[in-house]
């Protein structure tokens, strides 16, 4: 897997853990043409670049087409290569004669695996409220009454979805991601669910599946907001407090985005947010953990979408102010309608996430450190005491 010198227990789990992420393997990179020694951007004990690096357009376009997305080619991916984890994007003008760019900070460990493996990448994905997000927007002065008549509007659409075939397309093009791009293809290709069981069948779940989720968690859906993954301004041009945002809209050819180009070439139609925007990356449990910021359209940040760019100037990372998030990877709810950006348009005072003070052995960790730890944690069977209790308040429910 490769060499780990971790002296604390809990990151050296985690490290190899690492080797067993979920990914994609797509085009060897010789180390050669990697550069290791990307500069981490730190102020005031803080890093502004954590997690992240740069990757070539050449490289993008090659991976890209590993995964056979080719006609609308992603600009950013999650990735792990070679011990290092975290996210690459694509620079065209920064990244010089190599192919890949590593900042230290993303080299975990040492490792002879020199394949691009991608865990995931920039692309169209609804954004969705949940319980905490709603509690922290009504907190800061949010009215409720704007998110009872959000709510509605999605429970009669999805009331809607299996008698009107533009009010589904809407649904499934719009808030399924995904999940609904079999059922959206059909749809766009002339079945209706009155005549074809299984598209009915597909339809019902979805509907049953959102509204479950509506219930039990308050996932409201957003039509004017997305879950971006995050990305750093390298070209040092955005100020603190601002951003840079471009989206893709909800169209058919989302749902084709993994088929090749047998089918359509179109490219994406991008819009770019400009004005005030609430950002909330998941947990968050602080009223500071909902950042507002002011997007701002730049020309030279113009080839990302679908992302979320932060700048790499102010006093703290905005990644950090938001629940204490980093660039390795980390997806944030987005959102521009006016009625959820909080009446006075300033962020609260952010929570305080300075890390823990680790604990380190003296030796370097091995399996033997590992496995008490773990039987600490582990109850081996349903009649351990815990779990008995826990039974018996689950049937008193």
């Amino acid at each position: 897997m490769g060499e780990f010198n971790d002296r604390n227990i809990a990151k050296y789990a985690a490290r190899m853990g690492q080797c067993f992420s979920s990914t994609y393997a797509t085009v060897e990179v010789p180390s050669s043409q990697a550069y290791w020694k990307l500069p981490d951007i730190v102020k005031n004990g803080y890093d502004f670049s954590d997690g992240i690096g740069m990757m070539s357009a050449d490289l993008a376009a090659e991976v890209a087409e590993k995964l056979q997305l080719k006609v609308n080619a992603p600009c950013a991916y999650q990735i792990r290569y070679a011990g290092c984890k975290g996210v690459v994007a694509c620079w065209p003008e920064k990244i010089g004669r190599f192919r890949l760019s590593i900042r230290p900070k993303m080299i975990k460990f040492e490792s002879n695996h020199t394949v691009l493996e991608i865990c995931s990448w920039t692309h169209f994905q609804p954004g969705f409220l949940n319980r905490q997000i709603v509690t922290l927007l009504s907190a800061l002065n949010v009215q409720d009454d704007i998110f009872w008549r959000m709510q509605n509007s999605m429970i009669s659409k999805l009331n809607k979805m299996l008698e009107d075939m533009d009010v589904a397309f809407d649904v499934l093009t719009a808030s399924c991601a995904e999940q609904g791009n079999t059922a959206a293809i059909m749809l766009g290709a002339g079945f209706k669910p009155q005549t074809e069981s299984h598209l009915q069948g597909m339809l019902t779940s979805i509907r049953a599946a959102q509204l479950g989720d509506l219930r039990e968690k308050a996932r409201i859906f957003v039509p004017s907001g997305r879950c971006l993954m995050g990305c750093l301004d390298e070209l040092g041009v955005l100020e603190q407090g601002q951003c840079f945002i471009q989206v893709s809209n909800p169209s058919l050819e989302n749902c084709f985005a993994k088929q090749g180009s047998r089918f359509s070439e179109t490219k994406k139609k991008l819009q770019v947010i400009k004005g005030f925007v609430a950002i909330a990356k998941n947990p968050c449990l602080h009223p500071g953990d909902v950042r507002i910021l002011e997007a701002v359209d730049v020309p030279g940040l113009d080839h990302l979408f679908d992302c979320l760019v932060f700048p790499q100037k102010g006093d703290r990372p905005h990644t950090n102010e938001a629940s204490g998030s980093d660039l390795d990877g980390d997806r944030y709810f987005v959102t521009w309608d006016e009625n959820l950006i909080p009446p006075s348009k300033r962020s609260w005072t952010p929570m305080d996430y300075a890390s823990a003070e680790v604990e380190l052995l003296p030796d370097p960790v091995s399996h033997w450190h590992i496995q008490p730890k773990a039987r600490q944690h582990h109850h081996p069977t349903l009649k351990e005491q815990r779990c008995m209790e826990l039974l018996c308040l689950t049937s008193e429910k």
